[in-house]
């Protein structure tokens, strides 16, 4: 058995914890008998024993770890951060709480915690997810590394401060929503000139997941790709001068705006 100081603690398990721990696990990035969740949900507890972690029902039983993952509701985190309690040995705190920031999970887990607050996006569920690492300054260059090792394994990461929060939010984080409602209005519109639907709706999902892997695996960026495929005078450029008609640029930047504005309305409790 690993010692005390070698393991990591979850702090809630649903959806995104348990996503992060079991691709965690099949990566060898945790081990199994060095890992504790605390999770009061019981019918979470088999699928978490069935990978061989230990499991507690609350924050409060969990043994004393160097490193915790939050992954609790936000407004959980003021009863589980009680039970957890501080502790200032300093430990490292991975949080993917929404709308907490560093200053107050230090007031509440001790101002020698090491911060690391990160913002994943919903195609972690098919381990394509984004990942933004948002380090508090007390975080090392060692808890940047297991950080993104960790979330590494359900997609790619990207480090920058905590500051752009809300922009992070605003683009990666609500960007799944925008990419659906364009694919929305596609599918709709390749119904419009005659496609079956269910064709219409492969059509579409995959030009989008095709276009995504080519932008991040091909030698040529949003512009450029554009560029490529829409030869002057054909159909493509005839598309998109369309969309520039209607100021479709724009209206991405406006919704970019708009949820990032919101982030900060609902953080200043608005």
């Amino acid at each position: 058995m690993a010692d005390i100081a070698d393991r990591t603690g979850f702090v809630g398990c649903g959806e995104m914890g348990f996503m992060v721990l079991a691709a965690a696990l099949e990566a060898g990035v945790l081990e199994a008998s060095a890992t504790v969740v605390a999770e009061r949900d019981p019918s979470r507890h088999a699928r978490l024993t069935d990978r061989g972690v230990s499991v507690v029902t609350s924050p409060g039983e969990l043994p004393w770890c160097d490193r915790v993952i939050m992954a609790v509701r936000p407004q959980q985190f003021a009863e589980a951060a009680a039970e957890l309690g501080r502790d200032d040995r300093g430990r490292l705190v991975v949080s993917v709480m929404a709308g907490i920031g560093s200053d107050s999970i230090r007031e509440a887990l001790g101002e020698t915690t090491r911060v690391i607050c990160v913002m994943p996006n919903a195609p972690v569920r098919v381990r394509e997810g984004m990942s933004v690492l948002m380090p508090a300054s007390s975080a090392t260059p060692a808890d940047l590394d297991l950080a993104g090792s960790l979330f590494g394994t359900i997609g790619a990461t990207a480090e920058l401060p905590e500051s752009a929060l809300w922009g992070v939010t605003a683009v990666s984080g609500s960007g799944p929503g925008y990419v659906a409602f364009m694919a929305e209005a596609m599918v709709a519109a390749a119904v419009d000139v005659g496609i079956d639907p269910e064709v219409a709706a492969i059509l579409v999902s995959q030009t989008i997941a095709g276009t995504g892997r080519l932008l991040i695996e091909g030698d040529l960026d949003a512009a450029a790709l554009r560029q490529a495929v829409a030869t002057p005078g054909g159909t493509t450029e005839a598309g998109l001068g369309a969309m520039v008609d209607r100021d479709f640029p724009e209206t991405i930047r406006a919704a970019v705006r708009a949820a990032r504005d919101r982030g900060q309305q609902l953080a200043d409790g608005q």
